[in-house]
């Protein structure tokens, strides 16, 4: 995981730059494989981090956007991304995986819907938190064995 995670931090960097966003990566060392489609767990992961690098955009202050992952007391393969940007929108924390609900006057509101559809089919779940005073911190966890209803993939 910890190395998808650095893939997409590579591929994103310029964005953030360009944005004057510093990108912070805490990654445990040690973390165990999980089973998993590496190219699905990428677009997951890509999706939560622009969708931070855009809530910043605007926004005055520090941005940072922080990307850590842990070991769970479960054993699984925990994963955030933080942003300091303009948080969740009141009272439609759970709305916003929904599909076709956006809170971007150009988003198609599938982003997150598919990233939590990828993470439940990989047996994990994806959720959102309010990250005060600023932002808003999206997370989720993945087994470290393949759920028996896991298409098989590689190792991620």
């Amino acid at each position: 995981m910890n190395e998808i995670i650095r893939e997409i931090i590579v591929l994103l960097r310029s964005e953030a730059t360009r944005h004057n966003i510093s990108v912070r990566a805490e990654l445990a060392a040690g973390l165990p494989q999980v089973m998993g489609d590496r190219v699905q767990l990428q677009q997951v992961l890509m999706n939560l981090m622009i969708n931070g690098i855009e809530a910043m955009k605007d926004v005055d202050g520090p941005r940072e956007l922080a990307i850590e992952s842990q070991r769970t007391e479960k054993e699984e393969v925990a994963v955030s991304v933080t942003d300091s940007g303009v948080g969740l929108p009141p009272h439609h924390a759970e709305q916003i995986f929904n599909a076709f609900f956006s809170t971007k006057p150009y988003g198609t509101g599938m982003g997150l819907r598919i990233s939590r559809s990828i993470i439940e089919s990989h047996g994990g779940r994806l959720w959102a938190a309010d990250h005060l005073p600023h932002g808003a911190s999206f997370s989720f966890t993945l087994p470290h064995q393949s759920p028996r209803h896991t298409v098989p993939g590689n190792l991620a």
